[in-house]
């Protein structure tokens, strides 16, 4: 025993193995001790060891790393030459190296079958443990044949120990390893190969991974085989291959030279890393997995960390060695596993319904990418497409609010949006700039200030434009500008009901906006006649109207039912009403309508339903803070703040019902008692044309025309 600390017991000093006790005699094992003077006052014996102890703390202070692990998966491209000596070996005695366990069980069994004594049996671990401290400075999950050359003794059992416990990556080729000091040239590990020196090439000087001094690189080899050999006229180099005047090495500078003048002939310092070979690449070797059959996730990307490449990942080929698999077996520790946690916290306080599958979600993300960088919201989304057991939002929200998403702007790209520009790209460029300025125009962009419309209503009528335009321009329009009333007639006719409205509709925005915005001389769609809007509105039987409201039993549909049959507010308006604008002291609730706004006096019916409503909300999703009145389980706690679906307004309606026909019947009754547009147009906000088009309907015999 050599240890100062540990004989002189000095206090705070870490705990020792004692692997071999030498010099103990007549069974007196048991009375080792450390010695009890440590202050330097006793006889020599405690000089002795006091002097040891101040040499072996100078030494600590300069001892130079030695064997420091590298980062799990990353492939080198040169490896570094290594002189291991019985210090590295004392170095890395103590020192805790993965796959440990597994390789000192194989070395048991081993020394076994050779009947090994203990002396021998200690040496091999010690070498088997600098192996492995080998193979951690790597970073590879199987140590290469070829390092086990730089081994001082035991490269024989070492290498039989490594192949039974599955941590050595064996050459195709028997290696024969030879005694220390004698060092043949490297042989290729791997799909980049493995080299001690990195040689240059004779005629373009790049460094290349394998290769003797004088040998070339794979594309110098081809100049020299087909070109004619001369002097460089930039780099005065002799016997090289050339290409109009230059060799290969000043080839790429040619453009340079010729914009920059210079005297100064310099290259750049060039590395030549070979292609792999016909076939799929080899798996990159990565860290020890937690299981045998789960596949080892690779090296997590550090915080700040950039990436060279950005490569979209194929996540199908994970997921079938995680199916039958808890989120349990997925080790995850430190940060990720603290992430998780809050994660299942988040989830527990939103009542989400797809608990599980969030957590899932999360966990194969964390694993396999880890929580120091940013994960990537694409990642996100194509590892959700791979499952159905697997989401998505919940998880790019929770990532989001903690600053661990990239976000990907082609993902929050308006999907309306992106298919009109789809559309116009495949429109002739003349007339899809046109359409285009149209779109502008009804985006409030045009010469003209005017009120904004959304894509969502912007694309049907473009869908509805779509073939009319495509067939023009395959019969040779090479701008709207050639078109003419006849072909706004043959556009239309053929089309009858609700399409040909549609169309007639889309055609007399196109034109009219493009006259307006100076863009075409005429307008070939003026004489076009639209039609009645919704046709006669009809009234809806008493017998339906008697029992909705008793038929109704939650308070949502409720509240939906006597807003659409009592004040007619329609569908979209439904989904967008805040709960601000819902004043329950005074009596109102005020309609947002563009730069517009609308006020509703509620009468008690109303009011008492809709306090229902709000109380009801209140209990059931107290910490919802979306500022929309009508919410649902998924809508309540999104951070996004969506508005619910239209189906859900639906269904709560009774049977035989619809929110449409329940509106047409409010303003109709309304119609039939008063007679009076002005009237409609107060209470329920519509415009003239509509006011007017009730009034009609409920009283055709007052608007008729009188015969001439």
């Amino acid at each position: 025993m050599d240890d100062a600390e540990w004989a002189l017991g000095i206090e705070g000093a870490p705990p020792r193995d004692l692997q071999l006790t030498v010099g103990v005699y007549h069974d007196r094992a048991d009375s080792a001790r450390q010695l009890s003077r440590a202050g330097g006052t006793g006889p020599r014996t405690s000089e002795v060891w006091n002097l040891r102890l101040r040499q072996q703390r100078a030494g600590a202070e300069h001892r130079p790393a030695v064997l420091e692990p590298g980062a799990w998966g990353q492939i080198p491209m040169f490896t570094i030459p290594r002189t291991l000596t019985a210090d590295t070996v004392r170095a890395v005695a103590a020192r805790p190296v993965p796959g440990w366990e597994r390789a000192q069980a194989v070395l048991e069994e081993i020394a076994a079958e050779q009947g090994m004594s203990r002396g021998n049996r200690y040496r091999k671990a010690a070498l088997l443990r600098l192996a492995l401290a080998v193979r951690a400075a790597e970073g590879t999950w199987l140590l290469p044949e070829v390092l086990l050359r730089d081994l001082p003794a035991g490269r024989t059992t070492i290498r039989l120990v490594l192949q039974r416990a599955g941590l050595l990556a064996s050459e195709p080729e028997p290696l024969r390893l030879l005694p220390a000091g004698r060092r043949p040239p490297r042989t290729v590990a791997g799909r980049v190969p493995w080299c001690r020196m990195p040689h240059s090439c004779a005629d373009c000087q790049a460094w290349m991974s394998s290769g003797q001094y004088g040998s070339r690189c794979t594309p110098c080899q081809h100049w020299h085989a087909k070109l004619a050999r001369s002097t460089c006229t930039r780099c005065r180099r002799q016997e090289l291959p050339l290409r109009k005047g230059r060799c290969r090495g000043c080839r790429p500078y040619r453009l340079l030279d010729d914009a920059q003048p210079t005297t100064t002939q310099y290259t750049q310092l060039l590395i030549d890393v070979p292609v792999g070979g016909s076939g799929p690449p080899p798996p990159i070797p990565v860290d020890e997995p937690p299981h045998p059959d789960l596949p080892p996730a690779p090296a997590h990307a550090a915080s700040g960390q950039e990436q060279l490449f950005t490569i979209r990942r194929d996540w199908t080929r994970l997921l079938p060695h995680l199916q039958g698999r808890s989120t349990a077996e997925l080790v995850l520790t430190g940060t990720t596993a603290r992430l998780v946690e809050d994660f299942s916290r988040v989830l527990h306080e939103r009542q989400s319904p797809s608990h599980n599958s969030n957590i899932r979600t999360l966990s194969i993300l964390l694993y396999w990418c880890g929580a120091q960088a940013a994960i990537s919201e694409r990642d996100v989304h194509d590892l959700a497409r791979t499952g159905p057991d697997l989401k998505a939002k919940t998880v790019c929200q929770f990532l989001r609010d903690r600053g661990l998403l990239l976000q990907d702007p082609d993902l929050h790209r308006d999907v309306d949006l992106a298919w009109i520009d789809i559309t116009l790209a495949l429109l002739p460029e003349i007339v899809a700039d046109e359409v285009g300025q149209w779109v502008m125009v009804l985006r409030s962009r045009g010469r003209h200030a005017g009120e904004v419309r959304g894509y969502d209503g912007i694309r049907p009528y473009l869908a509805s434009l779509q073939p009319v335009l495509t067939s023009w321009a395959e019969a040779g329009v090479l701008s709207l500008r050639e078109i003419t009333r006849r072909h706004v007639d043959a556009a239309v006719d053929g089309n009858s009901g609700r399409t040909r409205r549609q169309l007639a509709l889309a055609l007399r925005s196109l034109f009219r906006t493009l006259k307006r915005e100076r863009v075409v001389f005429r307008d070939p769609a003026q004489h076009l006649r639209v039609g009645s809007p919704t046709g006669i509105p009809k009234p809806v039987p008493s017998d339906l109207l008697a029992n909705a409201l008793q038929q109704t039993k939650t308070p949502l549909g409720r509240l939906v039912l006597v807003l659409a049959a009592v004040h007619a507010v329609p569908v979209h308006e439904l989904r967008t009403i805040l709960t601000c604008d819902l004043d329950l002291a005074r009596g109102t609730l005020v309609i947002r309508r563009g730069l517009r706004r609308h006020t509703l006096y509620l009468e008690e019916l109303t009011h008492q339903i809709a306090a229902d409503w709000l109380d009801y909300r209140h209990r059931r999703w107290p910490a919802s803070t979306n500022p929309r009145l009508i919410v649902s389980q998924r809508s309540a706690l999104d951070p996004d703040h969506p508005a619910v679906g239209k189906t859900l307004l639906r269904d709560d309606v009774p049977q035989g019902l619809t929110l449409v026909g329940l509106r047409q019947d409010r303003i109709l009754h309304e119609a039939a008692e008063t007679a009076d547009p002005l009237r409609l147009m107060r209470l329920f906000g519509v415009t003239e044309k509509t006011a007017m088009h009730y009034v009609t309907a409920a009283h055709p015999e007052r608007t008729a025309k009188l015969p001439r």
